[in-house]
């Protein structure tokens, strides 16, 4: 997308309360209104096309981008903030999300804008969604959620194919956590191969179902759109598979009418050769949305 590579911004920073340096790109729009686009696992907010695209899309509309990183970005870095401490995807946890998205709202209302608008990716889209549903007074009226996975150790543990896989990295991290050895990093298989430490792993895969969006759709009010790609849902890993068909029932069960989803043929996780469509229907859904 043109537009991506013409906008025209600054580089920004904010602490949270807990001493985390957080790093972002602020691009004023032609209202007070601000659309917060964050990242996914091992991801940062200048590395993703497909964030800039998205940044794009939005600002097309007139509102001011925040695209920014939380303290999981990259694989591993080191605090910039006041209080040493290695972050990273290797030692994130899924809770710190709330404070890293409290200081970007406080950012924002520090320049006078009002956070009207998420838009995240992966992990990021989770991550996002955890935070709405903990925070009834923010004042964010859009969400759009691209591929968030489903945090579910019992939906893990039901995968024929690969549960004996994640039921050994589970079982080393809870004996590495138990044995005071919660930092070491470990090569994890299942859901996603990757490095982390025992207790980032045991948070995000090992916590029962406290981080399975499922359990928190109740509790996010604003106008949401959950969107995936069709072979992540139909193909890939059994925390996508059908989530676009559980989620659709779930809406007509609970008359959940805040909520949407959509998705995107022919896509993968990444949206890769399909992102015209992406935008299209993202674009539409914001206009249907107002």
């Amino acid at each position: 997308m043109e537009g991506s590579e013409a906008m025209l911004g600054e580089l920004i920073s904010t602490e949270t309360t807990d001493g985390v340096r957080l790093d972002g790109f602020f691009v004023p729009g032609r209202t007070s209104d601000c659309w917060l686009i964050t990242h996914g696992v091992n991801g940062n907010f200048y590395g993703s096309s497909l964030l800039k695209e998205f940044a794009a899309t939005v600002h097309d509309s007139g509102s001011s981008v925040l695209l920014v990183n939380s303290r999981g970005h990259d694989i591993v870095s080191f605090n910039a903030g006041t209080v040493p401490m290695r972050l990273g995807s290797q030692f994130e946890m899924i809770y710190q999300a709330l404070i890293d998205f409290n200081a970007w709202q406080a950012y924002s209302e520090s320049r006078s804008m009002q956070l009207c608008g998420i838009g995240a990716h992966s992990l990021g889209a989770l991550k996002a969604a955890y935070w709405l549903s903990e925070a009834p007074r923010s004042t964010v009226k859009r969400f759009v959620a691209l591929s968030p996975p489903r945090l579910s150790t019992s939906l893990l543990l039901d995968d024929p194919k690969r549960r004996d896989i994640f039921s050994k990295d589970l079982e080393l991290s809870r004996e590495l956590c138990s044995t005071g050895k919660s930092d070491q990093v470990i090569r994890v298989r299942y859901p996603l191969p990757n490095w982390l430490s025992a207790a980032t792993f045991l948070d995000k895969y090992g916590s029962d179902e406290r981080y399975d969006y499922f359990g928190w759709l109740e509790r996010i009010s604003q106008q949401s759109l959950w969107v995936f790609g069709e072979s992540e849902v139909r193909n890939g890993s059994t925390n996508f598979r059908d989530a676009d068909l559980n989620l659709s029932q779930r809406f007509v069960e609970g008359s959940l009418y805040q909520h949407a989803v959509e998705v995107i043929p022919g896509a993968d996780h990444s949206y890769r050769g399909v992102r015209e469509s992406l935008w299209e229907s993202v674009s539409a859904w914001l206009a249907r949305s107002l």
